[in-house]
């Protein structure tokens, strides 16, 4: 499914507590030509992906009301063809290998940077 809006800027979610992350991502996503949404909360995020389509999430690990992994079989279950990037301070092997089994996309390790959230988007052509 396209989710290009009316100025063709593919749309993105961002799950992440942290304001401070999203504001960054936010404004390096809109600066590479995306429409970024942000959510801080599972529940928030559940919300936006039940009314709205999105080409992909970066969903942080650990949220406020859960863990990012809980959200991997809705996401998957509410957008199939959703590409999902995600993202956490906690980056060793048993994260990166869980979020990969539990169907994520892709797995940028925090603190990330411009050059790791580019190759992500390029590599999964979002």
């Amino acid at each position: 499914m396209n989710t290009t809006n009316s100025t063709g800027a593919k749309r993105i979610l961002i799950i992440d507590d942290e304001t401070d992350i999203c504001l960054l991502l936010s404004g390096l996503l809109r600066r590479l030509g995306y429409q970024p949404t942000c959510a801080h909360f599972i529940e928030e995020g559940r919300k936006c992906l039940t009314t709205q389509q999105f080409d992909a999430v970066f969903l942080d690990l650990n949220l406020p009301d859960g863990l990012g992994f809980d959200l991997l079989p809705m996401i998957r279950g509410a957008q199939a063809n959703i590409k999902i990037i995600m993202i956490s301070a906690f980056d060793g092997q048993a994260e990166r290998k869980r979020a990969t089994d539990q169907g994520a996309d892709y797995f940028i390790g925090k603190p990330f940077t411009r050059r790791s959230v580019e190759t992500a988007l390029e590599s999964m052509q979002v």
